[in-house]
């Protein structure tokens, strides 16, 4: 438990840090206009697209890092390490590409065209943005997988102060140096100066130089990049589908107008804020379940797999209580907005709910993808997230259901999030199935 503990908070809070950037900028733009938060709802959801896939990935890099650790192979580790790299940075080349190129994504979504503007001129920043964020993101797994996650934290608190300085600064203006009012586009550029800037500060002075990349020697391995990828390409559809499954409520909720997508975007943004607990929690139990399969020690990875699952349950539900109970101190902060505050009140009981199953589910991933089981989670997430929470959402959203004399009228934002929510419950008990057929092979 103390291992975990020394692993848990500080990627805990890490997360929490990161996460707090993106809120903060939601709350500053609030101020300014449901356009601009409009704007930068749509741009992160397709920026996500490209930015998850590649964090998926990396999740292969962390298992063969912590399975590696638990052999004490240093000199692998290093190898491993330059594999993740090289993939981060090929990636980021197709990423820019998109990212530059999101015309035809804006126009299939039918956005009008002032939006069209900020949300390409926003994606154009962001781009730039990229290669720096998933190196620093590869950078991170290797400090945390080698027990040192405080200094992952001590980095993410200086980044999230740098990026809310900025974030102020550029969105509403400073007069005094001459700073025009630039709103989402100034968020966004805040991310852009605080990503490359923590790139080159955490290389030089958090990062130990046995972890840094070592020039001379093997640079290029293809069965140590295939082992990655053949577990993180399964992770990174997994989470590509996560994510699509709620940012893309975003895209397709366009024509229910910006009262809607306002609304959306605060309680996604609140339901970000709480995964990060159950992330953390399976970030640090998949490092300690790892090095244990890579010490032969098959019992006691098991045993962990069974505390994650009973640990994660708790915290998700002490969690929702605390948020539902304190709705009315929390709602205000992100808006005053009469007609959004009454739509995420009322979205806010069905998130709480989702987050219960959305974290138990987070967990069993990471728990069978400690155990090599990575495809049958990835068939669950296209089938059921995928499929019955994203299309189904969409369907109850904007069409009325008739069933035997009952009918049920189109239910807007709602549909997606009720949908949602039910899916995750499904997936839920699939992948507890899995995990359990995989006890009996371990």
């Amino acid at each position: 438990m103390k291992k975990f503990i020394h692993l848990f908070i500080p990627i805990l809070l890490s997360n929490l840090a990161v996460v707090l950037g993106g809120v903060a900028d939601t709350v500053f733009l609030s101020h300014v206009s449901t356009i601009d938060v409009a704007a930068m709802s749509v741009t992160l959801s397709i920026y996500a697209l490209v930015y998850i896939l590649g964090y998926g990935l990396l999740q292969g890099m962390m298992q063969e890092l912590a399975e590696a650790k638990g052999r004490h192979a240093l000199t692998a580790s290093q190898i491993i390490i330059k594999q993740g790299v090289l993939m981060v940075l090929l990636l980021s080349v197709f990423g820019v590409i998109f990212l530059t190129h999101a015309e035809a994504v804006l126009n299939l979504l039918r956005a009008d065209q002032h939006l069209q503007v900020l949300v390409l001129d926003c994606l154009f920043i962001l781009a730039l943005a990229l290669p720096a964020q998933l190196l620093l993101r590869s950078f991170f797994i290797v400090t945390q997988t080698y027990g040192q996650a405080k200094m992952v934290f001590y980095a993410n608190v200086f980044a999230l102060l740098l990026k809310l300085s900025l974030s102020y600064a550029l969105i509403y203006g400073v007069a005094y140096f001459n700073i025009p009012k630039l709103g989402v586009q100034g968020a966004v550029a805040a991310t852009l100066l605080t990503q490359w800037i923590m790139l080159f500060v955490y290389y030089g002075l958090f990062l130990e130089k046995k972890y840094r990349i070592q020039f001379s020697g093997q640079f290029f391995d293809f069965n140590i990049l295939k082992r990655i990828l053949r577990i993180g390409f399964p992770m990174a559809i997994i989470i590509l589908i996560d994510v699509i499954a709620v940012t893309f409520i975003s895209l397709l909720s366009i024509p229910l107008g910006n009262t809607a997508l306002t609304a959306h975007q605060i309680v996604m943004g609140i339901a970000s804020l709480l995964f990060m607990f159950p992330s953390s929690l399976s970030a640090a139990y998949s490092i300690l379940i790892s090095t244990k399969v890579g010490e032969g020690d098959l019992q006691s990875a098991w045993a962990l797999t069974q505390k994650a699952l009973k640990t994660g349950f708790v915290i998700a539900l002490f969690i929702v209580i605390c948020v539902y109970g304190f709705r009315d101190l929390l709602i205000p902060i992100f808006t005053k907005d009469v007609a959004v505050t009454g739509l995420v009140t009322n979205l806010l009981l069905i998130v709480c709910i989702m987050h219960i199953a959305d974290a138990m589910l987070c967990i069993l991933v990471n728990m069978l993808r400690c155990w090599s089981v990575t495809i049958s989670p990835m068939l669950i997430y296209t089938s059921v997230i995928l499929v019955i929470g994203l299309g189904g959402g969409w369907y109850v959203a904007y069409h009325a259901v008739s069933w035997n004399g009952f009918r049920i009228p189109a239910l807007g934002i709602y549909g997606f999030w009720i949908l949602l929510t039910f899916a995750y419950i499904l997936a839920v008990a699939v992948c507890s199935l899995c995990l359990r057929y995989r006890k009996y092979l371990k």
